[in-house]
């Protein structure tokens, strides 16, 4: 949907810069996905390598050496700090659900260039709106799923993560979320040589565009430069289906 939200407040500040000057002091915590790693996205999301830093250190980095560390689906922040909310219209045109910013799933991701979220299904459907920078992403539909090389969620079972990861986060893995062994943005065709036959969406989202990702698909997404977007579940009535 382009340029759906090219009225936001967001649009005009929201930056790097921005976050530095005005958030620089904040605490972030960033997690890894090396797309080149023989390692799958489930892989390494179980591994959860994570470190904590400022978000003013974490904006000087986004130039440099980023080590794949970035700012990842951070539900905290905007619920923390609610005057980021004012920068966004009330979502507006789609429509907010009447519970309060903390019962929403609403998520900031900030991300440096070449950042990619591996291919995966998630909870629900979502909105992706997009304010800073350039994203490609790849969609593909349920019935592509017997090419795609989904990854076995009964390593989601393995002895000792209920110990280091949040219970409630693995529940929401094991029973909601599906994931792929494959990287669509440099697909190995010798490992997956099913993946050629699977046909998909491929499309650049700009500042000012909302992408709708419907309920079962599998996506993946690559930050073409720094970006800065939000993503946002289609629970209950959150959203007016106008």
């Amino acid at each position: 949907m382009p340029q759906k939200i090219s009225h936001w407040p967001a649009l005009t500040q929201w930056s790097p810069e921005f976050f530095k000057r005005s958030y620089g002091d904040l605490p972030v915590w960033l997690s890894r996905y090396d797309p080149h790693s023989e390692r799958s996205y489930l892989d390494q999301h179980i591994e959860y390598a994570s470190r904590k830093t400022t978000m003013a250190d974490y904006v000087d980095a986004l130039s440099g050496d980023h080590g794949f560390f970035s700012i990842r689906e951070s539900i905290g922040m905007l619920q923390s700090h609610p005057e980021l909310l004012e920068h966004v219209d009330g979502f507006r045109p789609f429509g907010c659900s009447s519970e309060p910013p903390a019962s929403q799933y609403m998520a900031l991701w900030f991300s440096p260039g070449h950042d990619t979220t591996g291919m995966h299904i998630d909870v629900a459907e979502g909105l992706l709106f997009h304010i800073y920078g350039h994203k490609r992403v790849i969609l593909l539909a349920p019935d592509q799923t017997g090419l795609v090389y989904e990854d076995d969620l009964n390593k989601l079972y393995a002895r000792g993560l209920e110990d280091r990861i949040d219970p409630e986060d693995l529940e929401m893995w094991r029973n909601f979320v599906r994931w792929s062994k494959v990287n669509p943005f440099e697909p190995d065709f010798e490992r997956f040589p099913a993946l050629r036959e699977a046909t998909y969406f491929d499309v650049v989202i700009n500042p000012g565009d909302v992408l709708y990702i419907p309920l079962g698909w599998w996506h993946a997404v690559r930050s073409l430069d720094t970006t800065i977007s939000i993503s946002k579940s289609l629970f209950k009535d959150e959203f007016l289906r106008a």
